[in-house]
């Protein structure tokens, strides 16, 4: 009897001791810089004060302890959480003496509780991450692009400024990337040489889905031959853009400025809202 009394008192003392969710509040996300789909298709968004999963539309509830500004994230084919960026200060494990606080290449086993280091901290900050057969390709915000292989070596490819890549899932030697102005580049050797496309106006965000769009910042997206021979707008999605993302499904995924988070089913044709932030 007396140890089913010390069994229970233990498990209410634990349960007294659980750690509250940490639900953004208004303006909390401050910017989403990039958004993959978690194993049950919700979305986790990569904010400048951490990652976030969106559990309804207006509840955001930040994953594990740590506080990096997260500029990139991918997700791997195997499950991994790849992220750049600036990192949680408040971790030593992240202070590098002399070197600015620069995230490099971390990655998560256990979708976004903890993170390990795998390269390059202090040292870049990336800025796009986008999986290839062979790995990871990540942009950093100098305007070096770098290919993590599976195998965890970091190989130096070409330069150019990007804000996001998309590569052609037909063909992974052609890559797209759109600068920080709006213009769009084109690489038909895996990153290591780039090319202008003549392009009719600014994008934003670039994504690879049955074929290759562009979306601009108004929400006007636009299918795209990579060669610049044909420029069509296709759908209309929200404004202010921040992210687009297609996922494996075909979902097409678009975050705003100010944190709210959009879905459409049907390739742009129609939207819902997934995430509105609080006010």
């Amino acid at each position: 009897m007396l140890q089913l009394v010390a069994m229970v008192l233990a498990s209410l003392l634990a349960a007294g001791c659980a750690t509250e969710p940490v639900v953004a509040g208004a303006g909390d996300l401050v910017h989403i810089h990039d958004l993959v789909t978690d194993v049950d298709g919700g979305p986790l968004v990569a904010s400048h004060t951490g990652l976030y999963r969106i559990e309804s539309i207006d509840r955001a509830v930040l994953v594990g302890t740590e506080r990096h500004d997260l500029m990139s994230m991918t997700r791997t084919a195997d499950g991994r959480l790849i992220i750049g960026g600036h990192p949680d200060l408040r971790l030593e494990e992240y202070r590098v003496a002399d070197k600015p606080p620069h995230l490099g290449l971390t990655e998560s086993v256990d979708g976004g509780e903890t993170w390990s280091v795998i390269g390059l901290l202090g040292e870049a900050d990336f800025h796009a991450l986008e999986p290839v057969d062979r790995g990871v390709l990540a942009a950093e915000s100098t305007g070096r692009i770098w290919l993590l292989h599976d195998s965890g070596q970091l190989e130096q490819l070409g330069a150019v400024e990007s804000r996001d890549l998309a590569v052609d899932p037909a063909d992974q030697q052609r890559i797209v990337s759109v600068d920080f102005d709006g213009d769009l580049w084109l690489s038909v050797d895996a990153g290591f040489t780039w090319n202008l496309i003549d392009a009719p106006v600014r994008y934003v965000e670039v994504e690879w889905g049955t074929e290759l769009f562009a979306m601009e910042e108004t929400g006007e997206t636009w299918s795209v031959a990579p060669d610049g021979s044909s420029w069509d707008v296709v759908a209309h999605g929200p404004g202010n853009v921040e992210t687009f993302h297609i996922d494996s499904d075909d979902v097409w995924w678009v975050t705003s400025k100010g944190g709210a988070i959009a879905r459409s089913d049907d390739a742009g044709t129609s939207w819902q809202d997934v995430y509105l932030p609080p006010r």
